[in-house]
């Protein structure tokens, strides 16, 4: 019978039963199994145990064959370590919370000698942060959110936390708890060692500003102005950059120090910075942050005057964009990739015992004076 001749019911039938057909996907194919530790201890011929122990990296009482084999059967079944297994058996994760956003070359600098640190002694760094980095100011009073977010990696089980001033301040209070847990709490740029809670890792402010007091008095300033940043709680690097550079100015015989602090905004920034630069006249401007130097440059430009002929400008962190300024920025900078390296190594050593003190610790971090055209001497 041909088709033509069937019923149009029939017909109905088979059109449905190809449609139902061209719908159904294809069957699906069971997922791969997971290599088991087990697998790989049958396929290398040794008992679960050492297959386990070679696996860890303890092969020193495991001949050179056995342990090769071992590796082998792992690499070709695909096997990994299952960290969440190892974690329930050690009480581990190997992981750390990092609260630092990265708001500028400075703190980008800190997560890379965080990371590469931690990466290398098998730690995975968990970092959040509250809010846009580019809304940096923003984040001072922030504490509900911070504290909401350190809870989610607490949450996370993290071995320990590091984290950037502001959060460093809003924790203040949470550290007792977290004390008492054993996890290890490093705060960069900001004492809290006082308070007996966390440890600190922190530029040497003292040596950086007494390089940049005295760059500026050996060539002949003696009217000399600081910019700074807004000297808030959560600042207090700023506050001891500042009052070690006027300490160091102000020894000086014949000299003559003012300072100003500016806010967030830029535009009210350089404005202050005019009336800095129109009312008192200085010949040379100590800015707390290469971000302040920007400042005075934009209000130099818009007075007419040239630097460093008529004004000389020395910042301090040595930021990305300090070089490519018109004239190059003369700056104190800063080490920040070591600064998260030490982070990273006091956390692993409280975590490994091997910084057995009770008490915190603060470790300083030295500077560079990097001359470059900014300063010169003030014309006679």
């Amino acid at each position: 019978m041909c088709i033509a001749s069937l019923p149009f019911t029939h017909l109905a039938k088979i059109a449905d039963t190809r449609r139902v057909s061209l719908l159904m996907p294809p069957t699906a194919m069971p997922p791969p199994a997971i290599p088991r530790l087990k697998d790989v201890a049958e396929a290398a011929n040794v008992s679960l145990s050492a297959a386990s122990r070679i696996l860890r990296g303890d092969r020193e009482r495991f001949g050179e064959d056995t342990c090769n084999r071992v590796v082998e059967a792992a690499r070709k079944l695909g096997w990994r370590r299952n960290l969440l297994v190892n974690g329930m058996q050690t009480g581990r994760t190997n992981t750390i919370g990092v609260m630092i956003p990265p708001y500028d070359s400075f703190w980008i600098g800190v997560l890379a000698g965080i990371h590469s640190t931690l990466a290398n002694a098998d730690f995975l760094p968990i970092t959040v942060w509250v809010g846009d980095p580019q809304a940096f100011p923003s984040l001072e009073g922030d504490e509900d959110r911070g504290v909401a977010q350190i809870s989610r990696l607490l949450d996370r089980r993290v071995d320990g936390l590091i984290l950037w001033p502001p959060f460093g301040l809003a924790y203040n209070s949470h550290y007792r708890e977290l004390i008492e847990r054993r996890v290890p709490v490093a705060v960069i740029d900001h004492e809290v060692s006082e308070q007996r809670v966390a440890d600190s890792i922190e530029t040497d402010e003292e040596q950086g500003a007494t390089s940049a007091a005295k760059h500026l008095l050996e060539l002949g300033h003696r009217r000399i102005a600081c910019l700074s940043t807004a000297e808030t709680r959560w600042q207090p690097w700023a506050v001891r950059r500042r009052e070690n550079f006027q300490s160091v100015v102000q020894s000086h015989k014949d000299t003559d120090f003012r300072h100003w602090n500016v806010g967030a905004d830029p535009d009210e920034a350089i404005e202050i910075a005019k009336a800095m630069l129109t009312e008192w006249k200085p010949t040379a401007v100590f800015s707390v942050t290469d971000h302040e130097a920007t400042s005075v440059y934009a209000a130099a430009a818009a007075l007419g005057l040239s630097i460093p002929d008529d004004l000389s400008v020395l910042g301090f962190s040595d930021l990305d964009f300090a070089r490519r300024l018109t004239p190059p920025l003369s700056t104190i900078r800063q080490r920040p990739a070591e600064i998260g390296q030490q982070a990273a190594d006091l956390i692993l050593a409280r975590l490994a015992g091997r910084q057995t003190s009770e008490e915190p610790v603060t470790k300083r971090v030295g500077t560079d004076l990097i001359i470059r055209d900014s300063t010169a001497r003030p014309r006679t």
